[in-house]
């Protein structure tokens, strides 16, 4: 017995083992994140009971067409009446019931079953807004990591290389050949570098706790994965803006909400004509008179309601002001999308041409501190020199940093504005998506439900949401076929990085949209990359 405790003990253990391990495996990138965070986020789910509800009033709507029951029962307590009362030979109880369908409403039950379907479709946009703006916030948070990240590996490199020179430095001081000046100097700029590391881990933990309260679970570090995506665009900024016109949840939106108040007209003019109704009405027993049996009687009912006074009129008007400042309210919203493109594409250029001016300057910057250094020695140059050339590449590689940054908002804002969030989240990241009861793609991977008996018989069907029509190709580019930039990279293993501009404008050239993805996955095991640094055998001979 104790064996087989023993045994399943061990099993269990071992079985935990790799469900860790399996657990620690997941790793997320921009997309994956996306999606994990549409998937937790209450505010989808509350967005998506709201579509549910949508659709019971659809089928509340359509019971409209059906006859309406009715049944009542009335007594009379015959002591407390004189003699002569009327109800003197009648009976004490009446039992009626009764069916009323509708022949003729006047566009009444129609235009309550267009409001109906107009609300799904606006519950659906609403479901949508608040899809983007929490996927353009989980890109914001993300670009920030990456940023606080790449400038928490560019300090570290620095007080390495400041902790470097002040070995070296102290060594002169000891053979005479620097003044305790210059090591004053070198512990200033420590001090500077170990201040800029301790705001950029800050920042880190920061945007890493941003991104853990829009996913709902605690994230590590090692799990995200650093990628740097660019997505090209074709150079037209107006098609671009008529896309993002066309796919924009808020003026869907504001358009069913449109649709609606025009419901709502409609139903304010048809309550201004007469309804026709057929009623059939049986009744047991008679107040008045003694009867044998049920009676079953048949009408024919003109109906017609104009509210208090004349109420109905106002309501008119009201209704035609809401639905003028509904207009007024789509006009201002497309402006603004439209001017977010622009805004947005304008930005895009402008990082990509500072982009490629920092990384010459940074590349001439280096070659720079290399012959400082070597002039130094030479005693051609001061101490001072070395250091202030030192700290212009520590400042253009933070620049670069930022650059990054803001070009994955920059960038990937547009893509989710042109092509919709699920665009950015499809089932091919189902495998890294956050397992949850209905997640983003739900209408599309879930089997569709089977539809109710009441459903069959009003011939009600929801359909489903069309998945949104992807114009663009992605490409995972591994780091085993295309080498990519590190920050971090030892000088045995770094290599002279060149630029081809031949290159980049034939890329610049291409029109259809394709996101080239570079990934950086945090292990000690590293394929080796393309550094700005150079080796010292690479150095060129000063006179």
């Amino acid at each position: 017995m104790i064996k087989e405790i023993i045994t399943v003990s061990f099993f269990g253990l071992f079985l935990g083992s790799i469900s860790v391990q399996a657990g620690s495996e997941v790793e997320f990138d921009l997309p994956s994140l996306i999606s994990k965070a549409t998937a937790y986020h209450p505010s989808i789910k509350s967005n998506i009971f709201l579509e549910d509800s949508a659709k019971n009033e659809i089928t509340s709507a359509k019971w409209q067409y059906f006859p309406t029951p009715k049944f009542s029962v009335s007594q009379v307590d015959r002591s407390s009446m004189g003699a002569n009362h009327t109800y003197k030979d009648g009976d004490n109880r009446v039992s009626v019931i009764s069916l009323t369908q509708p022949l003729w409403a006047s566009g009444y039950i129609d235009a309550g079953l267009e409001k109906s379907k107009a609300k799904l479709l606006s519950a659906r946009a609403v479901t949508k807004v608040a899809q983007q703006d929490l996927a353009l916030k989980v890109i914001s948070a993300y670009s920030k990591w990456y940023d606080s990240y790449l400038k928490k590996e560019l300090y570290k490199k620095s007080k390495k290389k400041y902790g470097a020179l002040r070995a070296r430095l102290r060594i002169r001081i000891k053979q005479g050949l620097s003044s305790n000046v210059d090591l004053n100097l070198v512990d200033s700029r420590l001090i500077q570098a170990d201040a800029g590391l301790n705001s950029a881990i800050i920042q880190y933990e920061n945007s890493l706790l941003n991104l853990e309260e829009l996913l709902g679970t605690p994230l590590d570090s090692k799990d995200l994965i650093r990628d740097f995506s660019i997505v090209k665009f074709e150079n037209n900024q107006l098609k671009l803006s008529k896309r993002a016109l066309l796919i924009n949840p808020r003026i869907k939106q504001i358009k069913a909400e449109g649709l609606v108040i025009e419901a709502e007209l409609k139903q304010s003019r048809a309550k201004l004509y007469p309804g026709i109704n057929f009623k059939f009405e049986r009744q047991w027993g008679n107040f008045t008179k003694e009867v044998n049996g049920p009676e079953s009687r048949f009408f024919i009912e003109l109906n017609s309601s104009f509210g208090a006074g004349l109420s109905n009129f106002s309501q008119i008007k009201q209704i035609r002001s809401r639905y003028q400042s509904l207009q007024k309210r789509l006009t201002y919203e497309k402006n603004k999308v439209a001017q977010q493109i622009e805004l947005d594409w304008m930005y895009s250029i402008s990082l990509k041409k500072q982009k490629a001016l920092l990384e010459s300057s940074l590349v001439n910057t280096k070659k720079v501190q290399k012959s400082y250094y070597r002039q130094f020695l030479a005693g051609r140059k001061t101490w001072q020199e070395v250091m202030n050339s030192i700290r212009e590449v520590s400042q253009l590689e933070t620049q670069l940093a930022g650059v990054y940054g803001e070009m994955i908002v920059v960038n990937w804002r547009i893509f989710v504005l042109i092509e919709g969030v699920g665009a950015v989240v499809t089932p091919s990241n189902q495998n890294l998506a956050f397992k949850a009861d209905k997640i983003l793609w739900y209408s599309i991977i879930n089997p569709k439900q089977q539809q109710s008996d009441v459903d069959k018989m009003l011939n009600f069907v929801i359909p489903d949401e069309k998945p949104v029509k992807k114009i663009t190709q992605k490409e995972k580019v591994s780091s085993k076929q295309v080498p990519t930039k590190n920050w971090n990279k030892t000088t045995r293993d770094q290599t002279k990085t060149t630029s081809d501009p031949k290159q980049q404008q034939s890329d610049s050239d291409k029109k259809p949209v394709k996101k080239i993805t570079q990934k950086e996955k945090v292990s000690s095991k590293q394929v080796p990359t393309k550094n700005w640094n150079k080796t010292t055998s690479d150095h060129t001979k000063t006179n």
